[in-house]
C-alpha cells in the first residue's frame, strides 16, 4: 500500500507484481483498503470521492507507475505552460500522444473529469522520439507547470512530475491541427506569444518534423512576428517539400511557403524569414 501514492490509479497487473492476487484484491476492496474505479483498475480510497478520476492523476499514473510511453502535448502543453487565454471554453479536452493500445484501454475504463484526444507520437519520426519533451513539475492545485529550470528543485507535496512537450514541440503539434481542430487565427495568436523558444531545439524539431503543413505554417508565422529567437534559426535549412497546400479556402497564396493564408494578413505585407 505504501508503494501506491494517494489518488494514483493502477491496474490489477501492477498490483499482482506486488504480490496481490485476485482474492487479495477482493479482500482489500472489501476492507476499504483499495477502491475499484474501473474494470481491473484500483486506487487508495479517497474520502468524499464520487469515483471520478482527475485526468492529470491518470496520466501521471500511466507515466510514473505503469511506465507507459505517453506524453501531454499540443494545446494542452501550451495551456499548462500559461497560455490559458487561448483555451476553448467548455469541458476540457486533453491532448495525449502515444502509440500504446494499453493507454487507450486504461483511459477508456475510467470516469475522467476531461475528454481525452489521443494522437500519434510519430510526427517527429523515430530517430529521437523524446526530442523536445520535458519532465516538468505540475502543481495539482493550480494545474500549471513550473518553469523548466525550476522543475528540478524540491517541490511541495501537491506537485508531481509530468512528461510534457516543451513549447517548441507543442506549437508544432498544434500547428499540425490547423485548420481542423485549431483555426488559422488561433494558431497565429498562440505563435505571437512564443517569445522564448530555444532556436537550436526549434531547428532540430523542424528538421525532424514529418508534417510539411506544420513546418510551413511555423515558418510563415515566424516571418510575421519576427521574435528575437528567430534571428538565430536557419530557416533556409528546413525542408518544406514541394507542391501547394490550401490552409484556408479562398485565401491568398503565399509563394514563399506555398500555402494559402487569409487575405487580411497578407494584405498588410510580410517580411521574409531569414
Amino acid at each position: 500500500m505504501h508503494a501506491l501514492p494517494e489518488r494514483y490509479v493502477v491496474d490489477a497487473a501492477w498490483l499482482s507484481d506486488l504480490g496481490l492476487g485476485a482474492s487479495s484484491l477482493r479482500d482489500y476492496v472489501a476492507r476499504g483498503w483499495l477502491e475499484r474505479v474501473g474494470s481491473r483498475l484500483y486506487r487508495r480510497p479517497e474520502s468524499g470521492s464520487n469515483g471520478t478520476v482527475d485526468w492529470a492523476i491518470a496520466v501521471l499514473s500511466l507515466q510514473t507507475l505503469l511506465i507507459a510511453p505517453v506524453h501531454v502535448g499540443g494545446m494542452t502543453a501550451l495551456e499548462l505552460s500559461g497560455y490559458w487565454q487561448y483555451a476553448p471554453l467548455g469541458r476540457r479536452r486533453i491532448w495525449l500522444y502515444t502509440e500504446a493500445p494499453a493507454v487507450r484501454s486504461y483511459l477508456r475504463r475510467l470516469d475522467l473529469n476531461a475528454d481525452i484526444d489521443i494522437r500519434s507520437r510519430k510526427l517527429f519520426g523515430d530517430a529521437d522520439p523524446d526530442l523536445g519533451l520535458e519532465t516538468r513539475a505540475l502543481d495539482l492545485v493550480t494545474m500549471t507547470l513550473a518553469a523548466p529550470e525550476a522543475s528540478s528543485a524540491a517541490s511541495p507535496a501537491h506537485r508531481q512530475y509530468l512528461r510534457v512537450s516543451g513549447l517548441e514541440r507543442a506549437i508544432l503539434e498544434t500547428l499540425e491541427e490547423v485548420p481542423g481542430t485549431v483555426s488559422f487565427q488561433h494558431g497565429a495568436e498562440l505563435f505571437e506569444g512564443l517569445t522564448t523558444l530555444r532556436p537550436k531545439l526549434t531547428e532540430a524539431l523542424l528538421k525532424a518534423c514529418r508534417s510539411v503543413k506544420a513546418k510551413r505554417l511555423f515558418l510563415y508565422f515566424m516571418g510575421q512576428h519576427r521574435h528575437a529567437w528567430s534571428r538565430r534559426l536557419r530557416a533556409a535549412d528546413i525542408d518544406i517539400g514541394s507542391g501547394k497546400r490550401q490552409i484556408v479556402p479562398d485565401g491568398e497564396y503565399d509563394p514563399e511557403f506555398l500555402i494559402t493564408v487569409p487575405r487580411s494578413r497578407t494584405s498588410k505585407g510580410r517580411r521574409k524569414a531569414t
